[in-house]
């Protein structure tokens, strides 16, 4: 039986993974519950793991807290082993979910969470990941080496796998290669994208928060206006792109959280911003993290405001070109000809880039939809769930080959 076949062949359970996943969605960090579920499955399939992780620094959940994140004492990444020896390739999905209502009625297993739900299809990788995990373990003797399984928290916190990497998810083995897959629903159905080099955008992102002196509005000259100050960052900030870097760049530098104040007759004494600023062009990058910080101190002076400013950076994800040469035909295998493709790279920002910086990656997005339909971090997001047994075989595949490829 091919490694297809195998994956179709267990194709309801991957589909009752995801479906048990999205009723319970977790956000962040911590995600015990859903750590608890990848630790049961894989102990089913007699598969020990262990969580990765543990305690984060008071200062980090501080600042995510700042950014709108329920405070998150942990994280509770998941790893597990299958085979031994060298050399050893990971494979990677990440487990949490975003802080958004899906529409009511979409699937019959809607997220039973209040104001959480899988919107990013993160819930379908980690079924994926527990499929081909079973495939896998189903041929550890065929193994020529080992592979190592990495569900990840806080992909959507923009460090989620950075945080695992400083606790040695790329040791004890020690990670040779690494392969990851995101769903994507406006992307056609049963082809598989991939960039060689740059593959998605860094991003990032200040956090604001404006202290002003607060009055009565008929009265502003006795006031220091934050509100006003947030408007003319946002004025501002958005200038540097089409006045600062060559028009020829690509940048998206957007404010996706701006505002304050409780009535109309009122001027606060606070206000906050958030500004996100997605590069593909390291110079461009680094130019804007040198400008924005200054244009904040300047501006917010210049009308005798103070502010507090979180900065988050989350690089770019890397594909290495060799590997992507030599994972194609694996790839191919399982999805057939023509149907692994190479596109341009993301304007999203996906966090598999701190893997990526520290050993050769691939990372690919599998299409479950088509272009009309509904994309990623919308409530009308939906999955066609046939090709969950695809991105289980991927994996597996993927594996088995390039550790047979690369044995030492």
């Amino acid at each position: 039986m091919s490694i297809l076949e195998a994956s179709l062949a267990i194709k309801d359970q991957i589909l009752n993974d995801r479906h048990n996943l999205h009723r319970c969605p977790e956000i962040g960090f911590n995600l015990p519950q859903t750590a608890a579920y990848v630790q049961k499955r894989l102990a089913e399939m007699g598969i020990e793991s262990q969580l990765c992780g543990g305690p984060i620094d008071k200062q980090l959940r501080d600042n995510f807290v700042f950014a709108g994140f329920p405070d998150m004492e942990a994280s509770t990444g998941v790893v597990a082993t299958i085979g031994k020896g060298e050399p050893c390739i990971l494979l990677r999905a990440d487990m949490d979910a975003l802080p958004m209502a899906e529409t009511p009625g979409l699937v019959d297993f809607t997220s039973e969470v209040p104001g959480m739900a899988h919107m990013c299809g993160h819930d379908t990788h980690t079924a994926m990941l527990l499929g081909a995990a079973k495939l896998l373990k189903d041929r550890e003797d065929e193994l020529k080496g080992t592979v190592k399984l990495m569900f990840q928290t806080g992909e959507e916190c923009g460090c989620g796998s950075r945080f695992m990497v400083e606790h040695g998810v790329l040791e004890n083995p020690h990670v040779d290669a690494a392969f990851a897959i995101h769903v994507m629903s406006n992307q056609e159905v049963g082809t598989l994208g991939y960039t060689p080099g740059i593959t998605s955008a860094a991003m990032d992102t200040f956090m604001i928060k404006i202290k002003g002196k607060g009055g009565h509005t008929s009265t502003p000259q006795l006031c220091i206006d934050p509100l006003m100050i947030a408007n003319q960052l946002y004025t501002t900030l958005n200038l540097l792109s089409c006045r600062e870097i060559d028009p020829r760049e690509t940048v998206a530098l957007s404010a996706g959280k701006c505002g304050g104040g409780t009535a109309a007759n009122v001027i606060p004494d606070t206000a906050e911003i958030q500004v996100a600023a997605r590069t593909f062009n390291r110079d461009v990058t680094n130019h804007l993290t040198k400008r924005i910080p200054e244009i904040i101190d300047h501006t917010v002076k210049m009308w005798r405001g103070d502010y507090e400013c979180i900065p988050f950076h989350t690089p770019s994800t890397y594909n290495d070109e060799s590997l992507c040469q030599e994972l194609k035909p694996f790839l191919t295998e399982i999805m057939g000809e023509g149907k692994v493709q190479q596109v341009p790279c993301m304007a999203g920002t996906e966090d598999f880039g701190y893997i990526g910086e520290k050993v050769p990656a691939m990372f690919v997005t599998l299409g479950v939809g088509g272009k009309d339909a509904a994309p990623m971090h919308n409530p009308n997001m939906v999955v066609d769930e046939d090709m969950l047994p695809y991105g289980a075989a991927l994996h597996a595949n993927v594996a088995i080959n390039w550790l047979k490829n690369n044995q030492k």
